[in-house]
């Protein structure tokens, strides 16, 4: 890698404190200067999953059973296809998305040393993390979920101080348990603009998956490779923004730098 330029006060690359509204927009122009990298990362898992999920879709409107022959269980070769495409579609899917999550949000962090990584090299990385990911991805899960279930307050607390256990593995190497412990740990004490950067953040992205599948009407296969398109230009934003509330929070509680991120990336790379 050669020597990294010093980078200038007003830099998105610059790690330092930020408010909620800096951490969305130097997330939106880190983005904009990486876009193409970051949009084909996504792109190469979304887009043939959703043209698989069109495929089977489709299967399921031509084997044409009515409603009176499902209640009565009738079966066909048509229909056992359908049942069995859906669950290798479904299966594929979550995989392919464990894989994603750990491959863009490697590519996020390495924006921040001016790097685009190589979508192999992302991918790499993405394969070899799998389990890990799948492990801390699971755990948040069911503690969010155990959350919501209690009360909807609970659920939103957990969902915000376990938004750094991604990055943690990715960045720091940390697995399972230790990744959510580390999460919790950053987040503790910063929790009210973690929590309103996540929303503003999700609610732009709701509003681009919107403004692109709207168009589409009733559609339900032109519907899916909208939110496909939405997908592929969302995810690698909102992958930004969680690095970005990593990294802005070990910059006020342990002065981060560039040399450390370097450091960790490099010490938790394939």
């Amino acid at each position: 890698m050669e020597p990294r330029v010093p980078e200038p006060p007003g830099s998105p690359r610059l790690l330092r404190p930020r408010t909620v509204g800096e951490l969305l927009t130097d997330a939106f122009e880190l983005y904009r200067r990486h876009w193409q990298n970051l949009v084909v990362i996504v792109a190469v898992i979304v887009i043939p999953l959703s043209f698989l999920q069109v495929l089977v879709g489709d299967l399921w409107i031509r084997q044409g059973l009515t409603e009176e022959e499902l209640r009565s269980g009738v079966e066909s070769g048509t229909f056992a296809g359908a049942i069995l495409g859906s669950i290798v579609v479904a299966i594929t899917s979550i995989l392919m998305w464990t894989v994603l999550t750990g491959a863009i949000t490697r590519a996020a962090a390495g924006t921040f040393l001016g790097r685009d990584l190589e979508i192999g090299e992302s991918y790499r990385y993405g394969f070899a993390r799998f389990w890990s990911i799948v492990l801390v991805g699971l755990l948040s899960g069911l503690a969010i979920a155990v959350g919501f279930v209690l009360l909807i307050v609970p659920g939103f607390i957990v969902l915000t101080f376990l938004t750094c256990a991604i990055p943690a593995l990715v960045i720091e190497g940390k697995r399972g348990r230790e990744a959510l412990r580390r999460s919790w740990n950053l987040v503790r004490g910063r929790g009210w603009p973690v929590f309103g950067t996540i929303v503003v953040a999700t609610l732009i992205n709701g509003i681009v998956n919107s403004l692109l599948t709207a168009p589409f009407g009733d559609n339900w296969a032109a519907r899916s490779i909208g939110a496909s398109i939405a997908s592929v230009i969302t995810m690698p934003y909102m992958a930004l923004v969680g690095v970005f509330i990593y990294l802005d929070v070990r910059v006020r509680k342990e002065q981060y730098s560039a040399a450390e991120l370097e450091r960790d990336l490099a010490s938790s790379g394939v």
